[in-house]
């Protein structure tokens, strides 16, 4: 859900509300922006396509599928992903939700997921094991010191099967113990030195270029090297443009968002200080550029 898609046009005689259409879009804003809340926000989104929706035994009621089709357009998701919220929302009851909740352990979406749908359950013995799946996720939240309950430990604990070539099956830690291959470790280091890798991972967060010149300035020091840099003063120039990079790049991902996106996720006071400060980067940017090509740096 990281690309926005256009709403469409909404019939005058829409099985939902425009309510539900507008809390729909900030749900799936909410998702694209905050990824630590996924389990929560995909949750509410199963929620609403349940109301706008609803299942009739497990099964699409009469007319919801076009329903749903409709309503998942306009809030800017796609089919597969909207059945599986409706799904697992449905799986996954307000009793279970609350002791989950209570437990105060972070039990990631892909848990809830496998756990409410059971996708490597033969369809016939779903329903049936599907219980028993909670029981088992219930044991592992209330384990004394439990602060997480992974996608790979829950699978473990229920005897899946390993999903066949999926990254996510493995913990961090398994994947940094691959680094001692050397054929892994040689096919990291290409994809990670390739321009367009370091162009996405400094445009997401420049201080990971700091933290390359740091490790590169350390390294200088043990070989001998001036692959840190010729001095300590350009170092710290270096920092300067870098912080102010940062910033540039803050507004440069402000600015890229689309409208909806903001008027769904901003209240009407934060929309006014975003339009003053639009006004004022206006002005600002022409000081800019006027100081630019005088050439007065000074200017103030």
């Amino acid at each position: 859900m990281n690309d926005w898609i256009e709403p469409c046009a909404r019939t005058s005689e829409s099985a939902y509300s425009i309510e539900q259409v507008e809390r729909g879009r900030k749900l799936v804003s909410r998702d694209d922006l905050l990824t630590n809340e996924k389990q929560r926000t995909r949750l509410e989104i199963g929620d609403l396509l349940l109301e706008v929706a609803p299942l009739d035994n497990d099964e699409p009621s009469k007319g919801s599928s076009d329903t749903m089709t409709r309503f998942a357009a306009e809030i800017g998701i796609d089919m597969r992903s909207a059945r599986e919220y409706r799904c697992v929302a449905s799986g996954f009851g307000g009793t279970m939700r609350h002791a989950l909740a209570e437990s105060g352990v972070t039990v990631s979406y892909s848990v809830v997921r496998e756990a409410s749908i059971g996708f490597s359950l033969p369809k016939d013995e779903r329903e049936q094991q599907c219980q028993a799946r909670w029981d088992i996720l219930l044991g592992m939240v209330r384990e004394p010191g439990r602060r997480r309950v992974t996608a790979q430990e829950f699978r473990a604990a229920i005897g899946a099967r390993p999903v066949p070539n999926s990254a996510s099956a493995m913990t961090p830690t398994k994947i940094v113990e691959q680094l001692g291959r050397p054929e892994v470790r040689s096919a990291v280091m290409e994809s990670v030195m390739a321009p367009e890798f370091l162009v996405e991972a400094f445009a997401a967060d420049p201080m990971v270029e700091l933290k390359i010149r740091d490790t590169l300035a350390q390294l200088a020091q043990v070989t001998g090297s001036n692959a840190g840099g010729p001095n300590s003063e350009e170092t710290l120039e270096d920092r300067l443009v870098l912080q102010f990079r940062r910033r540039v790049n803050l507004l440069r991902s402000l600015v890229e968002m689309h409208p909806e996106q903001v008027l769904n996720i901003a209240d009407d006071e934060t929309l006014n200080d975003l339009e003053k400060t639009c006004e004022s980067v206006m002005h600002w940017a022409q000081r800019l550029h006027s100081a630019r090509t005088s050439g007065k740096a000074g200017v103030r």
